[in-house]
């Protein structure tokens, strides 16, 4: 056993501590016990021991996660539903948690706020926001004003992991952007036949380099001996790198050309769509996945979904579309819809250090049927995506990013000096079955991409808040006191305005624009009333009509309410007794009110 190999034993068994499996196991480190007191309180109250007592600083495999799910549920069942919205690939539920207080009404009558995560497997923590946000809600409705606020006036649906397969391989093996579902990447007709290998049983797809004295493409760094630099021009090197590990399955002479999965399911959505030789990775045709016809089919039912979060993980960045530079020939939004998306991420910035507001085309890459494109597009819904992790948390600015030092020695150093050494698996010699002596090695799967654990807790929770505030800015309407002023013996003029004391519109301009859901609608009913005419209040002084010319009791606002303002209506009605006004809004909820003729 060489040194290097000594060294990858202790660093496999510290990394240990950041990823257990083993559902038998996890229920220790879930902790999911029942606190002293229900007064316990972790958040405003935090000596005390939540009511479900979960660990912050690790990530869950799919078991664990739902395991998790499922002791929420039971202690908030008045507040909580799990089910199912269909399987993955392989045969795991896709959960859904409604967050919702019925004793307020029912969900779909309220504003909803629905966030995914993990549609890219090997972007993980997205789940444990979503977990994280659940928790935070329940556990500090009794204690914050503010969460018993939301929690009363709006309903949550959120889908902790859409891609549940990958979340698995993800533990058991390494990083994985698809599903699971076998793909021809090679073009060969067969799929998914030759994936990169775990040869050395640790859980983990490493790199695979080889010595050849002269012959090779790379050096050992003269500055650290784990890392690999390119030979100086017009020398050779020492060694030759040799990609992940893996063996040629196929027999084809080349290693992990096909791999498993291969496609991408945020590129298979319906809004911009294209086939794979335009859109790597869109797959046949849109929806043409069980997860994402899931989450089709969750939202399309759902048109109370007002705001719409999904989780991603890398860069540190505040996403909105439009995906494409061709989208309306503009490749920018309406100016009302933008102002809108600027108000809540600008003050995002602001609660999430390192994180650029950006926009997916122009500031990082084309991306066509994606997520965000069709739920504002084709749903109307107010759309981020946040990239949760960025080095320069880690870092925190000492070095930048075009400083003299390379990245990984950057890296190296943070490594070793706030890991111990957990992230990077020294070289150790392996005989591989067609390349003889190598050397396997090199970074974890939990170093890059993944927040480093004692960090997570923040990360979480600070997305967690800003998720909480996106949802708290979704419409929240509320009826003025209406005014009732006699005409003449039984005719009257009832006024009567709703507001909206949020940032977001009870409906997005590109709704309006694309015909979208349906309408905003005032209405007036009474037993003893009929409506003479009527229309949106206008004049400088409020005193005028702008009448409609067909069924003047039941008024269409197709801009809906913009955000921080109120829309008026007017009618002259004729009668006794009272009226109900009812506003209604696919986005903005269903409220009522009622007036006394005299």
């Amino acid at each position: 056993m060489t040194h290097a190999s000594n060294q990858l034993r202790r660093s496999g068994r510290f990394g240990t501590a950041f990823r257990g499996t083993v559902l038998g196991a996890v229920l220790g480190a879930l902790a999911l016990v029942a606190a002293p007191s229900l007064e316990a309180q972790p958040f405003s109250v935090p000596d005390r021991d939540p009511r479900v007592n979960i660990r912050w600083d690790r990530y869950y495999d799919y078991e664990q996660t739902t395991e998790v799910l499922r002791a929420l549920q039971r202690a908030y069942s008045r507040f909580l539903t799990l089910e199912s919205i269909g399987k993955s690939w392989e045969g795991r539920d896709i959960w859904l948690v409604t967050i919702n207080n019925p004793d307020t009404g029912p969900h779909h009558e309220k504003p909803a706020f629905y966030s995914d995560a993990g549609i890219h497997g090997n972007e993980i923590q997205g789940t444990e926001v979503t977990v994280y946000m659940i928790w935070f809600l329940m556990e500090n409705y009794d204690y914050l004003p503010k969460v018993k606020e939301l929690v009363d006036s709006r309903a949550f649906y959120l889908v902790p992991d859409m891609n549940p397969d990958a979340r698995q391989y993800f533990f058991d093996t390494s990083a994985l952007r698809s599903g699971t579902r076998p793909f021809d990447s090679d073009r060969d007709g067969r799929a998914s036949e030759d994936p990169s290998q775990d040869l050395t049983g640790n859980r983990e797809i490493l790199q695979m380099r080889k010595y050849t004295p002269g012959e090779g493409t790379h050096i050992i760094s003269p500055v650290d001996p784990r890392l690999m630099v390119v030979a100086p021009r017009g020398t050779k090197g020492d060694y030759t790198l040799l990609g992940s590990e893996g063996t040629d399955l196929d027999g084809d002479g080349r290693r992990n050309e096909d791999p498993l999965g291969g496609y991408d399911m945020n590129r298979n959505f319906p809004v911009g769509w294209q086939p794979m030789h335009i859109q790597g990775g869109s797959h046949w045709y849109p929806f043409s996945n069980p997860e994402t016809r899931a989450i089709g089919d969750l939202l399309k039912s759902r048109p109370n979904v007002a705001a719409l979060q999904t989780w991603h993980n890398a860069g540190g960045m505040i996403l909105r579309g439009p995906g494409s530079q061709y989208y309306r020939g503009t490749g920018e939004y309406t100016n009302r819809d933008i102002r809108a998306y600027d108000y809540i991420a600008e003050r995002g910035e602001l609660m999430l250090p390192y994180y650029r507001y950006m926009t997916v085309w122009k500031d990082l890459y084309t991306v066509y049927g994606g997520t965000l494109d069709w739920a504002h597009d084709a749903l109307g819904i107010m759309s981020f995506c946040n990239e949760l992790w960025s080095q320069a948390q880690l870092y925190q600015g000492f070095w930048k990013e075009d400083g003299p030092v390379p990245d990984e020695m950057r890296q190296l150093f943070f490594n070793d000096r706030l890991g111990m050494g957990a992230w990077f698996h020294e070289w150790e010699e392996f005989d591989h079955p067609e390349l003889g002596k190598i050397e396997i090695g090199g970074w974890s799967k939990w170093w890059g991409r993944t927040t480093i654990p004692f960090m997570l807790q923040e990360l979480l929770h600070r997305n967690a808040m800003f998720a909480i505030f996106h949802a708290d800015e979704m419409p929240l309407l509320r009826f003025d006191e209406p005014k009732v002023d006699r005409i003449a013996g039984n005719t009257y003029r009832i006024t009567a305005e709703i507001r909206n004391e949020r940032a977001i519109p009870s409906r997005l301009e590109v709704a309006e624009l694309n015909n979208v859901g349906n309408p905003d609608r005032f209405r007036i009913r009474g037993n003893n009333v009929t409506v003479q005419a009527g229309g949106l209040t206008s004049g400088e002084l409020r005193n005028e009509i702008r009448m409609v010319e067909h069924n003047p009791e039941d008024i269409v606002i197709s801009s809906g309410v913009q955000g921080h303002a109120g829309v008026s209506v007017t009618w002259i009605v004729s009668g006794s007794g009272s009226a109900t006004i009812e506003y209604t809004s696919d986005k903005g909820g269903t409220h009522r009110t009622t007036v006394q003729l005299p």
